[in-house]
């Protein structure tokens, strides 16, 4: 991040942005030293993606969660957020999450899985585009 800053300062004190008479108002002129805009980092950085995969479910070595989403080596605990997603997903977490408390919920009381879904030939789910043609050459 520190190299990050750096490098945007240098951008745009170029001389292409010159003509902008833009002023750095964040972190600042001040701001010189590593241990400086460490300090602006730890105050102001914050991630605006959903951090998931900190408790990660699996059936390997790897897993702190298993499929059940209890917790290894702790007795009656249950992890159900997106901590316990292995990966990130390419959408927002809040769908996946109140599905993850809905199954852990369904563990805790007993309750079995659902019957797979047993989808009309029309559904969306399962089209499956048709090949592109090759163009004629």
């Amino acid at each position: 991040m520190i190299r990050a800053l750096r490098i945007a300062r240098a951008a745009f004190a170029s001389e292409p942005f010159a003509k902008y008479e833009g002023v750095e108002v964040a972190p600042g002129p001040t701001c010189q030293t590593d241990e400086q805009f460490d300090a602006y980092i730890r105050e102001t950085g914050y991630t605006v993606h959903h951090p998931v995969g900190t408790c990660r479910m699996g059936s390997d070595a790897g897993e702190v969660v298993d499929p059940q989403l209890r917790l290894n080596g702790i007795e009656g605990l249950r992890i159900a957020d997106a901590s316990v997603m292995p990966s990130v997903i390419g959408g927002n977490t809040n769908a996946p999450c109140v599905m993850i408390g809905e199954r852990a919920a369904d563990f805790i009381l007993g309750k079995p899985a659902l019957p797979a879904a047993e989808l009309p030939p029309e559904s969306a789910a399962r089209h499956k585009p048709k090949p592109k043609k090759k163009a004629a050459a």
